[in-house]
């Protein structure tokens, strides 16, 4: 991939949308038809279903926050793009806290103009 931006642009407005508690604008960076598991093994499949469960876990989540870095890169093909993604967690003032982090894979497609996952898997990292 020449131009990362775009992705590292799409991380990070997902990390922004998480610590917003915004489960529609955490939907709106995965595609239509997209594959999703997230770090408790809960698969959905579709944006609808990715909104539909942020919903509802959304007051959980209230005081959780995170910090999203792109590990690694890897293009699949021209409009195909895998990133890794370290998930380090929080607190509102952006402090690194005890409670355990995240490694996330996404597979991003472009669609038009747009980036949107397609399929992602989020696993609690250990220790």
């Amino acid at each position: 991939m020449t131009d990362s931006a775009p992705v590292h642009a799409l991380v990070q407005s997902f990390e922004d949308a998480f610590n917003a508690h915004d489960p529609v604008a955490l939907g709106e960076h995965f595609a239509d038809d997209s594959l999703w598991t997230n770090a408790a093994g809960k698969r959905m499949r579709g944006r609808e279903a990715v909104i539909a469960f942020g919903r509802e876990v959304i007051a959980r989540l209230a005081d959780a926050y995170a910090r999203y870095e792109v590990v690694d890169l890897l293009e699949i093909g021209p409009d195909v793009v895998a990133a890794h993604v370290a998930q380090r967690p929080v607190d509102a003032e952006g402090r690194p806290t005890d409670a355990p982090g995240a490694s996330a894979v996404y597979v991003f497609a472009r669609q038009g103009q747009d980036w949107r996952i397609v399929v992602g898997q989020n696993t609690i990292a250990a220790g």
